[in-house]
C-alpha cells in the first residue's frame, strides 16, 4: 500500500490559517495518488482526529508530560539537530513523506528517511530575519536564525522535489545554493478551489451596503500586525463614512481610529468580503504568496496592494490589481474608487478571470502527481 505522511508544524484545528489551506489542498490531490494520506501535527491543547476519502488529519497532544516539554524547548533553542515535533508512529521507512517546514529535516534524518518532498511555504531564512511580535520570539530568532538556515539548506539540498509558491522564491533558493538544479523545483502557486467561490457568488447576495475595507490577517505574523499599522494610517486619512474591517486571529491591543472596526476571527469570511467594497494589502514584508489576494479576487473585489503584498502573483497592474507603494496615495485612491461602481466591476472580473485560468487547485493536479510518481520510483 503507497502511504503518504505528511508533516506540518502547527495546530490545525480548531482554527485554520491560511498556511494550512495550501498544505490541506495539496493533500487532498495527493490521496487521490496515494492509497492512504497522513496530514500530521501536534497541539499542546486539542486532539483532533478526521477522515475524508484516503486523506487522514492527525492532530495528536504534543507533550509526553512536562519534562518532555521542557527537554523540547530547550532543544529547540540551543540544538542543532532540531526538529519539530512527530509522533514516533509516523516516522516509518515503509511511507513516503512531505514535510511542510524544513525544520521536520533532522527528524527524517534520524530515521534515516531520504525519501521525501519539500513544500516550501517562504522562504524560510526571510521569515528567521523578520522582527519578532513579543519578546519571547524576537529572542527565539536572534539565538536560532543560523541555525535554522543552516536547516533549511539542507533539507533544500537533500530534498526529492521542492515545491515553491513562485518563481520568484525559486530563483532565491537557486541563487543562494548553486548545486540546486531546475529539475529538483516545481512551481505550485497558492490556489483556491474556483468552484467553491463561485458557488458562493451564485447562492449568496450582497446585504450591507456600507462603505468597506477589508484586510484579512493572521496578527501572530510581523508583516501582518506591520500592514495593519498601514490600515491605520490609511484609515486616518480616509473618510469617517468608510469603515475599514480587520478580520483574522490575535489582533494587537492599540489605538485604533474610530472609522477601522476590529472583528477578530469570523467563521464565514466569505460573507465579509461580499459585503465590502474594497480589500487592501499595504504589506512591506513577508515571502511566499498572499492567500489573501487569491480569495479577494475569487469573490470579484477590487484589489489595492503593496508590490510586496502582490508579490508572486502573476498579475497585470490596472487590470487585475491596483498596486500601489507610496502608501500616502492608499485614500485617495480609495476614495475615488469606493463610488466607482463600473471600474469595481471592471477589476473585480479580470481578478476572477485570472484566478480560473491560473490559480485553481484543479490546474495543479497532473504536476502534482508526476511530483509524487518520481517520489514513488
Amino acid at each position: 500500500m503507497l502511504s503518504l505522511n505528511i508533516l506540518y508544524p502547527i495546530p490545525f484545528y480548531p482554527h485554520i490559517s491560511g498556511g494550512f489551506l495550501r498544505t490541506f489542498n495539496i493533500a487532498k490531490i495527493a490521496s487521490r495518488f496515494f492509497d492512504r494520506t497522513n496530514l500530521v501535527t501536534v497541539d499542546e491543547n486539542f486532539h483532533y482526529d478526521n477522515k475524508i476519502g484516503s486523506l487522514y488529519l492527525k492532530q495528536h497532544l504534543k507533550y509526553k508530560n512536562f519534562l518532555d516539554k521542557i527537554s523540547y524547548l530547550y532543544r529547540g533553542l540551543f540544538s542543532s539537530s532540531f526538529s519539530w515535533k512527530v509522533p514516533d508512529k509516523y516516522l516509518k521507512k515503509d511511507a513516503f513523506f512531505q514535510i511542510e517546514e524544513p525544520l521536520f529535516y533532522n527528524a527524517l534524518v534520524k530515521n534515516g528517511i531520504e525519501n521525501y518532498v519539500l513544500n516550501e511555504h517562504n522562504v524560510n531564512w526571510e521569515i528567521y530575519n523578520l522582527p519578532g511580535t513579543d519578546i519571547k520570539e524576537k529572542i527565539f530568532k536572534r539565538v536560532t536564525r543560523n541555525r535554522n538556515r543552516m536547516i533549511e539548506e539542507n533539507a533544500l539540498l537533500n530534498a526529492k522535489k521542492i515545491l515553491v509558491c513562485s518563481e520568484r522564491d525559486k530563483n532565491v533558493f537557486i541563487n543562494a545554493l548553486p548545486a540546486l538544479e531546475e529539475e529538483q523545483f516545481i512551481v505550485v502557486p497558492n490556489c483556491i478551489e474556483y468552484e467553491d467561490y463561485e458557488g458562493y457568488l451564485s447562492s449568496n447576495k450582497r446585504e450591507d451596503y456600507t462603505k468597506t475595507v477589508i484586510f484579512l490577517g493572521t496578527f501572530t505574523y510581523y508583516p501582518n500586525i506591520h500592514a495593519l499599522k498601514n490600515v491605520c494610517r490609511i484609515a486616518k486619512l480616509s473618510s469617517n463614512d468608510i469603515q475599514f474591517k480587520i478580520i483574522g486571529k490575535n489582533p494587537p491591543k492599540m489605538d485604533y481610529p474610530d472609522n477601522v472596526l476590529i472583528m477578530g476571527y469570523v467563521d464565514d469570511i466569505k460573507r465579509e468580503i461580499l459585503n465590502s467594497d474594497l480589500c487592501i494589502a499595504p504589506l512591506e514584508h513577508g515571502s511566499g504568496t498572499r492567500l489573501k489576494i487569491l480569495e479577494y479576487f475569487a469573490m470579484g473585489k477590487p484589489v489595492i496592494s503593496t508590490s510586496k503584498g502582490a508579490e508572486g502573483i502573476e498579475y497585470t497592474p490596472r487590470k487585475d490589481i491596483i498596486i500601489e507603494d507610496d502608501i500616502h496615495k492608499y485614500p485617495q485612491i480609495i476614495e475615488t474608487l469606493i463610488d466607482d461602481e463600473k471600474e469595481k466591476g471592471r477589476l473585480g472580473r479580470n481578478a476572477k478571470t485570472l484566478i480560473k485560468d491560473k490559480y485553481d487547485w484543479k490546474i495543479y493536479e497532473k504536476p502534482l502527481f508526476k511530483v509524487y510518481e518520481e517520489l514513488v520510483s
